[in-house]
């Protein structure tokens, strides 16, 4: 587990969000990195980043490089080998094999939750001290007594890697997830 200390940051709207894929690496220079994490095997390596929009999650094996990313889409993120554009809405699945090496699945959905279950989500997770991957909770915009949380919980194996994100939005009480699976072929 790794946390950082909360920094004040805004989320972007919830109608703002787009969930990419990309075959090519994406530099988490290009965001706000709250909270990272590397993790390596025999056969692939992963770095995983919270984001203050979200995620970006860059899988490596050999020469086939994944870079998912949640963010918003005023994020300037570059065209050049994007594989999957769309907003986060609803539910959604996508899935794709590349050079039949590496099969990559994802699905996403977007919550929109009463206020009362959002806040009792919400206190759940923030009085929770441990958890099994990495997690950022971010300061209160001022609306609500509570900020943001964003969870990525990190299943990595010697063929396959799962990873499962968890993204708030208090000011929206919306609740971003996905589950993604990167399996070596």
């Amino acid at each position: 587990m790794d946390e950082s200390n909360p920094v004040l940051t805004v989320r972007p709207k919830i109608a703002d969000l787009n969930f990419h894929l990309y075959g090519r690496s994406i530099h988490p220079e290009l965001f706000d990195t709250c909270v990272c994490r590397y993790i390596e095997r025999e056969n692939y390596r992963i770095h995983l980043n919270i984001t203050s929009d979200g995620h970006l999650l860059v899988f490596e094996k050999d020469s086939i490089v994944l870079s998912e990313v949640a963010a918003s889409a005023l994020h300037p993120l570059p065209s050049k080998r994007q594989l999957i554009c769309c907003p986060i809405e609803s539910a959604r699945e996508e899935q794709t094999s590349f050079q039949d090496r590496v099969h990559y699945q994802c699905e996403f959905q977007l919550d929109i939750v009463a206020p009362k279950t959002f806040f009792s989500i919400a206190q759940q997770i923030n009085s929770s001290k441990e958890c099994e991957g990495l997690i950022h909770r971010f300061q209160s915009s001022g609306r609500m007594a509570f900020g943001a949380v964003s969870y990525i919980n990190i299943q990595a194996f010697q063929n396959h890697v799962r990873l499962k994100t968890f993204h708030t939005f208090p000011d929206s009480c919306a609740i971003v997830k996905s589950q993604s699976e990167f399996h070596l072929k």
